[in-house]
C-alpha cells in the first residue's frame, strides 16, 4: 500500500467509496478539492488500482473557522482563534477507509500523511472532524494515539443536509442520529 495525491483517473473510485461509507451524495466532486486553495486529497492505493481509503483536508482562510463549523460553536479555545485569525488552522475534514480494510493501518497512514501535508502548507494547529453514527466505532483512542484531543461533539451536525436530501445517509433511520466529533492538535 502507498499514499498518493488524488488524480482525476481515481475520481469514480473515490466517489464509490464515499457513497458506500458516508451515504450517496455526501461527498462533493473530488476534482474540485484540488482546485481549492490549500486543498489536500490523498489516497491509499494497493496494487496500483485499488483505492483502500482517502483523506481530505485544507488550510482554512483567515477567519473561516466560524463558517466551517456553521457558526455552531461559541466556545472556541484561544489557540484555535489565534490560528484562525492568522490563517494557519488546518482541517482534516474526511477520513475514509474501505470497511474491508479497517483495522489494518490504512486510516493511520492517511492521517499522518494529511497531517504532514497540512503542516507543510503552513498549519500550526489542526482540527479533525468525524461523522460518527450508531454503527461507527469509537475513534477517541485512535485520535489520542495520533496526538489529538477531543474538542467538542455536535449532535445532528449533518441533519439539515440529510433532511434536504442532499445525501442519503447510510445510517439514517427515521431521523438523523449522527454526530460530529471535533478533535484538535497543537503543532507549534
Amino acid at each position: 500500500m502507498h499514499i498518493e495525491e488524488f488524480a482525476p483517473d481515481r475520481q469514480q473510485a473515490v466517489i464509490r467509496l464515499a457513497d458506500r461509507v458516508l451515504g450517496a451524495g455526501f461527498f462533493e466532486n473530488p476534482s474540485l478539492i484540488k482546485r481549492k486553495t490549500g486543498g489536500v486529497l490523498l489516497l491509499a492505493v494497493e496494487n496500483e488500482d485499488q483505492v483502500l481509503g482517502f483523506v481530505r483536508g485544507r488550510l482554512l482562510a483567515a477567519g473561516e473557522l466560524a463558517t466551517y463549523v456553521d457558526n455552531r460553536l461559541v466556545d472556541v479555545p484561544e489557540e484555535l482563534q489565534d490560528a484562525d485569525s492568522k490563517g494557519v488552522l488546518g482541517v482534516i475534514q474526511t477520513v475514509i477507509t474501505d470497511p474491508d480494510f479497517q483495522g489494518k493501518g490504512v486510516g493511520t497512514k492517511l492521517m499522518r500523511a494529511a497531517h504532514d501535508t497540512l503542516i507543510g502548507l503552513g498549519a500550526d494547529k489542526l482540527i479533525v472532524t468525524f461523522k460518527r453514527g450508531p454503527k461507527v466505532a469509537n475513534v477517541d483512542r485512535w485520535m489520542e494515539k495520533l496526538g489529538f484531543d477531543l474538542w467538542v461533539k455536535l449532535d445532528s451536525f449533518w441533519k439539515e443536509r440529510c433532511d434536504r436530501n442532499e445525501f442519503k445517509c447510510s445510517e439514517r433511520t427515521d431521523h438523523c442520529t449522527c454526530e460530529a466529533m471535533f478533535y484538535r492538535k497543537h503543532i507549534f
